[in-house]
């Protein structure tokens, strides 16, 4: 009789439109980017750093560098967590690893036949947390042409973009591009 469950789903929330927030290790600012093919192994390397019994090197795959999207700053694919997702992880991690603990202390109980006299008492710990709620959706899409992406900025920046997955400068002095669309009938 096991109290833990077999799975624990974890994943980044996202917006209406399907977006995953962001946020830059060096400047804060958060964004919203498709999510990648990565998003899982950067979840598991980072919930494999938080939880102690889990062999950290042999969990890692390879996770490609992102960019900021106002910055430009480069660093690993597993840094862009925003505060509220990587409290999230790490209070999965921490109810994982007690859940763990508790099956392994309470393998004694079950098998009291081979050890009648315990010298500790397991107690059954908390459930493990639910999702993350949506996230909202309050930042302006933007299409970067370079890989063919569209990313969510804050409405009022107007400073060059940089693509979050090569990290190619875009626009000049205004991350804003502005078209003047004219209809001529024919």
């Amino acid at each position: 009789m096991r109290d833990a469950p077999d799975i624990c789903l974890v994943e980044l929330p996202r917006d209406v439109g399907g977006f995953v927030r962001r946020a830059c290790p060096r400047c804060q600012r958060d964004f919203k980017t498709r999510p990648c093919a990565h998003d899982g192994s950067i979840l598991q390397r980072r919930l494999a750093s938080l939880f102690p019994f889990e062999n950290a090197h042999e969990s890692f795959d390879e996770v490609p560098d992102a960019w900021c999207l106002y910055c430009g700053h480069r660093a690993a694919g597993d840094e862009w967590l925003t505060a509220a997702q990587q409290a999230h992880v790490e209070s999965v991690a921490r109810a994982w690893a007690n859940h763990v603990r508790y099956e392994q202390l309470a393998h004694v109980s079950r098998t009291l036949a081979d050890n009648p006299r315990p010298t500790f008492v397991s107690v059954k710990p908390r459930a493990l947390p639910g999702p993350m709620a949506p996230d909202v959706d309050d930042l302006r899409p933007v299409p970067l042409v370079c890989c063919g992406e569209e990313v969510k900025a804050h409405w009022d920046w107007d400073g060059p973009l940089f693509c979050p997955r090569c990290g190619t400068r875009h626009g000049g002095s205004s991350g804003r591009q502005q078209f003047h669309l004219e209809f001529i009938e024919e």
